[in-house]
């Protein structure tokens, strides 16, 4: 007679691997891969929740010593591939919005990028981002679910087609009627920003047409396809790579355009470029959880039969 023994970790007292790293300070996260020759990318987001952009007067920061690029939606080049507008959980891009910033003149959200600043030291980018005069015309916003409820809508297929938008299984109205009681309610949640301890954080370097990308991501294939097809790249000329993630909570499984961008910027300067995002921006550029309303109905029968 055969006896299988099942080994597990519960309740085991067994080592992290990663522990002695992370309590030591060793650790390398994104933001701190030393990279030769880096440049330092700010992200300048709109102060209008809805419009469009009249002008951008970069003259003072270009102006600025140590400046190498400001880019806009005037010159920054056009994304090879529109993504689609949900994110996947099947291998395929994982945009974590439905368009891409800085390819129009259009202004969708709060602190949705405008223009981003390449200067040799951070401090000089940050500060020539400051310099920037932006001008727009401002749109009502929505930034409710019910000022929303005309635009709502129930999509066919949703996370990148991987799941139907509705599922229905029996008869729900004749159950209803059935009922010997009936209970209705309207369930809300707040929107949620998620706030991790480590920002996100991307350095792009390019070595000829291959790029290497130092990410704070949950998913490394996830972003590695999602850039591939922004820039219309091969996939076997992305690599991304992601030591260590201090939190995440959601926002770094979708890929969001500060990951690009860190890659277009540093395209254009020809050096490698390190984009950190503030925790200013972490309120803005990661995403978030909607508010959201869910209408319950429940109707249960005194007795079975």
């Amino acid at each position: 007679m055969t006896t299988t023994t099942t080994t597990t970790a519960v309740g085991r007292p067994l080592d992290r691997v990663d522990g002695r790293a992370k309590v030591t300070g060793s650790a390398r996260y994104s933001a701190e891969i030393p990279i030769p020759g880096v440049a330092y990318a700010c992200l300048v987001g709109s102060r209008v929740a809805s419009g469009r952009v009249t002008g951008i007067d970069t003259s003072a920061a270009r102006a600025e010593e140590g400046v190498l690029a400001v880019l806009t939606h005037q010159n920054l080049p056009r994304v090879a591939e529109r993504l689609p507008p949900a994110p996947s959980l099947n291998g395929s891009a994982a945009p974590g919005q439905s368009f891409f910033p800085l390819q129009d003149d259009v202004i969708h959200y709060a602190g949705q990028p405008v223009a981003l600043v390449v200067a040799d030291t951070w401090e000089r980018a940050r500060h020539a981002a400051s310099l920037l005069r932006v001008s727009c015309t401002k749109m009502p916003p929505v930034t409710t679910l019910e000022q929303g409820r005309i635009q709502a809508y129930v999509p066919e297929r949703i996370f990148g087609g991987l799941l139907p938008g509705r599922i229905r299984r029996g008869n729900v109205e004749a159950g209803l009627a059935r009922a010997d009681v009936r209970v209705e309610t309207v369930l809300t949640c707040a929107a949620n920003h998620h706030n991790p301890l480590e920002a996100a954080s991307t350095t792009a370097v390019w070595d000829g047409d291959e790029l290497v990308l130092y990410d704070s991501t949950q998913g490394v294939g996830a972003t590695q396809v999602t850039v591939a097809r922004l820039l219309g790249l091969p996939l076997s000329k992305v690599r991304v790579i992601s030591h260590y993630v201090g939190g995440s909570f959601g926002c770094k499984a979708m890929v969001h355009a500060h990951v690009a961008l860190a890659a277009m910027a540093a395209r254009e300067v020809g050096r490698p470029v390190k984009l950190m995002l503030s925790r200013e921006q972490m309120f803005t550029s990661v995403g978030h959880r909607e508010e959201q309303e869910q209408s319950v109905v429940l109707g249960p029968r005194a007795t079975a039969g």
